[in-house]
C-alpha cells in the first residue's frame, strides 16, 4: 500500500478528483458513472504497492484502464457524450458556444479512439506529453504524431463544414 498520511491524501485528492473525473466524464458521458470510477481511481490509488515517480499520470493510467474495463463490459456506450454546463451571460452567446461544443463533440467521434483520447487528456485534463505518454504507454515522440494528426483531422473537418457554416450564417442574417 502506498505510504501517505491522512492529510497528504486528501490533498491528492482534492487536487485530482476533479481532474480525473472530468477525465472520466468526457470519456463516458455519464456523470454519476464518472462519480464511481473516480472513485475506483482513488480505491486503486490506495491499495497499490507502488509510490509513483508521476503521481498525475499513474492517475490517469488507473482511470483510463477503468475506463477500457467498463467499454469492454459495456460495449454500446458512446464516449465524448458531454453535458453541457450552463454558462452566466448573453443567453445568445451561450446558445453560440453550445452549437460550437455540439459540433466539436461530433467531430471529436469521428477521429481514432487513441486520438480522442490523447486530445482529452492533453486540452481537456491539462496533462503535458510525457504525461500522456505515460498513461497511453506511448513514448512521448508517438504522443505528438497522435496529437498533430488528430488536430489536422479536425482542422480538415472544420474547414470541409465552414462552407455550410457560412451559408447558415447568411441565411440567418436575411431573416
Amino acid at each position: 500500500m502506498a505510504d501517505f498520511s491522512l492529510s497528504g491524501l486528501g490533498e491528492i485528492y482534492d487536487l485530482y478528483a476533479p481532474k480525473i473525473s472530468r477525465y472520466i466524464y468526457h470519456r463516458l458521458g455519464d456523470q454519476a458513472l464518472a462519480e464511481d470510477l473516480t472513485s475506483e481511481v482513488f480505491v486503486h490509488f490506495l491499495c497499490s504497492r507502488t509510490s509513483p515517480d508521476n503521481l498525475s499520470a499513474f492517475l490517469y493510467r488507473i482511470a483510463h484502464n477503468l475506463i477500457v474495463g467498463y467499454l469492454r463490459r459495456h460495449p454500446a456506450c458512446l464516449p465524448l457524450d458531454e453535458q453541457l454546463i450552463a454558462e452566466q451571460g448573453d443567453p445568445e452567446r451561450h446558445a453560440e458556444m453550445e452549437l460550437e461544443r455540439t459540433r466539436l463533440r461530433r467531430l471529436l467521434t469521428r477521429l481514432t479512439p487513441e486520438q480522442q483520447q490523447v486530445i482529452v487528456l492533453k486540452f481537456l485534463g491539462g496533462l503535458s506529453n510525457a504525461e500522456v505518454g505515460e498513461v497511453l504507454g506511448k513514448p512521448e515522440s508517438a504522443v505528438k504524431a497522435l496529437q498533430h494528426r488528430a488536430l489536422e483531422n479536425l482542422r480538415g473537418m472544420l474547414a470541409a463544414e465552414a462552407p455550410r457554416s457560412r451559408q447558415l450564417e447568411l441565411v440567418g442574417q436575411m431573416k
